[in-house]
């Protein structure tokens, strides 16, 4: 499997589908890969479900090749190539640089050689606008990858955006990181998902859209109001909303969480000191999570999430860190329950 992975932030697309793979039930083994590519061993089915569920990814493709980003050996390895076409089939060649690669290559005069030499060896026929199948090659790190392309990424984060929900909060998550997180629970289609700083709902919003049933919890009544209003206007039920204080959670064996709690300039702790909040928060999660659960999280970095996480008892995943603006930088922090 060839991934080719959103720009943007260095290592949460990665996770991001390295944790679909997980909770999807997939065996699979990682290859070297490059800037915004992921490659690995992988049932094909793979691609149909990372597709379906990651907000990190552009496209989805079997691998056929690997070059260095030298057009002569592209199409050296292209021409050896066994290609599944057909005579009349119609077909295209998509072709990305990554971060600066192949930097001296002439896209457009490879792609147009590319296009010729497939046509030649197989009679298909190239189609810009209406192609059955889709090439697509990456420069990115002193080498190309070729594939086949089995999905792209999904679409349609526009209309959820912040702006465009009937209730808006400067403080909420954008839709992208937002279902990344819950991709990065492990959660499964049809179970269950938690957050207990539900706010505007943002990931809750993500969470039923990706199959799941979204359960909230906030101590302000007017966020509980408008998270309704929010999955009411966007999601299908069933959800499940409700006052309350995630310091004390009213749950028992809860499979995954996700939760940005209150921490930037238009959030409110309700007057409880920071570190306190997100302490308190951590071992009542610890309580609550069944064995073997995820927990995902925001942060400031300054406050060391993953270190109150470790001392909750929580095993550490993994963290990534995300530039908010000047003075705020933000850590995305994955725990597992032992």
């Amino acid at each position: 499997m060839l991934f080719l992975l959103k720009g943007g932030h260095e290592t949460l697309p990665r996770a991001e589908a390295e944790a679909i793979l997980e909770a999807e039930g997939f065996k699979y083994e990682a290859r070297p890969g490059a800037p915004q590519v992921f490659r690995c061993l992988a049932p094909i089915e793979a691609a149909y479900r990372v597709a379906g569920r990651a907000y990190y990814l552009r496209a989805c493709a079997e691998e056929l090749f690997t070059a260095p980003d030298d057009p002569s050996l592209i199409l050296s390895s292209l021409s050896d190539l066994k290609l599944d076409l057909q005579a009349g089939e119609r077909f295209w060649v998509r072709i990305r640089r990554v971060r600066g690669g192949g930097r001296d290559v002439d896209i457009n005069s490879l792609r147009r050689e590319m296009l010729t030499l497939i046509e030649s060896r197989t009679g298909a026929v190239p189609d810009l606008s209406r192609p059955r199948v889709v090439y697509l090659g990456v420069f990115s790190g002193g080498s190309f990858y070729f594939g086949r392309v089995l999905a792209w990424g999904r679409g349609g984060l526009e209309e959820r955006r912040a702006k465009n929900r009937p209730f808006f909060h400067p403080s909420t998550l954008q839709p992208k990181l937002a279902g990344c997180m819950v991709n990065l629970t492990r959660v499964r289609a049809g179970e269950p998902l938690l957050d207990p700083f539900c706010g505007a709902g943002a990931i809750l919003m993500e969470a039923s859209i990706l199959g799941c049933i979204p359960i909230g919890l906030d101590v302000s009544p007017k966020m509980v109001r408008g998270s309704r209003l929010n999955l009411g206007y966007f999601c299908p039920p069933p959800y499940h909303l409700s006052m309350g204080d995630a310091r004390r959670l009213p749950f028992r064996g809860v499979g995954a969480i996700a939760t940005d709690p209150p921490y930037g300039r238009a959030a409110s702790t309700i007057g409880i000191e920071l570190r306190r909040l997100y302490e308190d928060f951590l071992h009542s999660a610890y309580d609550i999570l069944r064995p073997g659960g995820y927990l995902c999280m925001a942060g400031p970095d300054t406050l060391g999430v993953t270190y109150m996480g470790l001392e909750a008892g929580f095993i550490h995943v993994e963290s990534h860190l995300m530039r908010v603006h000047g003075s705020l930088t933000r850590e995305i922090a994955v725990f597992r329950r032992p």
